[in-house]
């Protein structure tokens, strides 16, 4: 196969299912998903395919078990990316932060495999519909006939800039699951205080601020964000959230008043992400429009 021939061939854009967007969804778009694990006690179920939504936070709740999250094995990227690379056609994959996960590191050990392919991994630093949204980009680049280059220095530059803010109901479950990163001392100060957290540079989820009642939280979480992309007019949004419909709506309006949106998508919290921060959480998910 000439190397000319291997220079046509469109980029297929992998993921894995942490990004929060349906898989069925994506899967339409053309873009494969590579499934997390979600355990309670001995069950296991593939994040997104077999598990999601209400049953999931149903199951959160009621189960005996504390639900317990696995990445995939490198194995699980290897023969995705065997059968992607088959034609000659590059892959770039995103994935959830490694900050959060070893999923990164499983799809890099599934590259080094495959070391005669043309294979790109680029660690999102993100989580959620973040990533998601990176993905969804990613593939339509992809579709104008974007080189592999391109769409990796598009994704990475998306990420450097993006600004992930989110709520939790209780910081409970990210300090159960071991993710709590640097917003541990917000821990036990939280009396009628609701954390407003967010994601750094390099993809731990970090404390923000601590807001007093319920209602100044969507104002505030709105607020940070647009000190955060510094005056860039237009943004591409996710507004992600955890079995909390009326307030993801709530978001949704405050933050189409305060930037000019390109694009926007939602999604709901999965199990993945869920595990961790628990039933009630809201995203806000922004990248610059100028940067993609």
């Amino acid at each position: 196969m000439g190397k000319g021939h291997m220079d046509m061939a469109q980029v297929k854009i992998v993921t894995d299912s942490a990004q929060d967007f349906e898989p069925k969804f994506l899967e339409s778009l053309g873009i494969t998903v590579v499934p997390l694990n979600v355990h309670f006690g001995d069950e296991t179920y593939k994040d997104g395919y077999e598990l999601r939504g209400k049953a999931f936070y149903e199951k959160l709740e009621s189960s005996s078990h504390i639900a317990r999250t696995s990445q995939p094995s490198p194995w699980d990227f290897q023969q995705v990316f065997e059968k992607l690379t088959e034609d000659g056609s590059p892959v770039l994959t995103i994935t959830l932060s490694s900050a959060l996960s070893g999923t990164y590191q499983s799809a890099l050990i599934a590259r080094q495999a495959l070391p005669d392919r043309r294979i790109e991994v680029i660690d999102s630093r993100s989580a959620s519909g973040m990533y998601g949204m990176m993905a969804i980009l990613a593939r339509e680049m992809a579709a104008e006939g974007k080189s592999l280059d391109e769409i990796a220095a598009s994704v990475s530059r998306m990420r450097d800039s993006s600004v992930t803010v989110f709520c939790v109901d209780t910081l409970d479950y990210l300090a159960r699951n071991g993710r709590i990163g640097r917003a541990a001392h917000f821990l036990g100060t939280l009396l009628n205080m609701k954390p407003v957290l967010s994601l750094d540079k390099e993809g731990y989820v970090t404390a923000t601020e601590r807001v007093r009642g319920k209602d100044k939280v969507i104002p505030r979480m709105v607020e940070i964000a647009k000190e955060r992309l510094a005056g860039e007019a237009e943004v591409c949004l996710c507004i992600s959230h955890a079995s909390a419909p009326k307030e993801a709506a709530l978001l949704k309006e405050r933050a189409q008043a305060a930037f000019s949106v390109t694009r926007y998508f939602e999604t709901e919290i999965g199990a993945i992400i869920g595990t961790h921060t628990g039933p009630g959480t809201l995203a806000l998910l922004a990248i610059p429009a100028g940067c993609i």
